[in-house]
């Protein structure tokens, strides 16, 4: 276990009851990417505990920052990307290809900046707010969260 500010790499998303195993067993989990497909782009992070016992998967989501730089959230440093961030979910019930979020990529950063948020937020495709707060790593993760269980538009912008 360590603490996020010694951590090489995040993982924004978890389901809640990893953080628990952590906590009151102290297991240990090992991480590893599996890319999805001829595109490294999309891809799954799974990770093991008790030799095998206890997993689960994470998603990869495709983001740019305002500059227009690419990077994969759960696979690169997000503080590292200067925000507004735009990012979108893998796929919806089917294919979606990346060209969908460099297509929206200027409509989005528009709505950002349009957008009364203090600290940081995310705000879906008709600039409604849906996370917000004052840490960017709990609100990316409540963001990962609410793709995870799709229940957030396929494309957000994290203010």
């Amino acid at each position: 276990m360590t603490t996020r500010d010694k951590a090489v790499y995040v993982l924004f998303g978890v389901p809640d009851w990893v953080a628990e195993d952590i906590k009151e067993y102290g297991t240990q989990y090992c991480c590893k990417r599996i890319f999805g497909g001829t595109s490294v782009r999309w891809g799954v992070i799974r990770c093991e505990g008790m030799r095998g016992m206890r997993n689960f998967s994470m998603e990869t989501y495709p983001c740019l920052d305002s500059q227009g730089k690419e990077f994969v959230l759960n696979m690169d440093d997000v503080v590292g990307a200067v925000g507004p961030l735009v990012c979108m979910r893998r796929h919806v019930g089917g294919h979606l290809r990346y060209d969908e979020l460099v297509k929206n990529y200027r409509y989005m950063l528009d709505i950002a900046k349009r957008a009364k948020c203090r600290g940081y937020c995310v705000l879906d495709e008709r600039g409604r707010v849906v996370v917000f707060g004052n840490d960017l790593y709990a609100v990316v993760d409540n963001w990962a969260k609410l793709m995870r269980s799709r229940s957030i538009t396929l494309l957000s912008v994290l203010v």
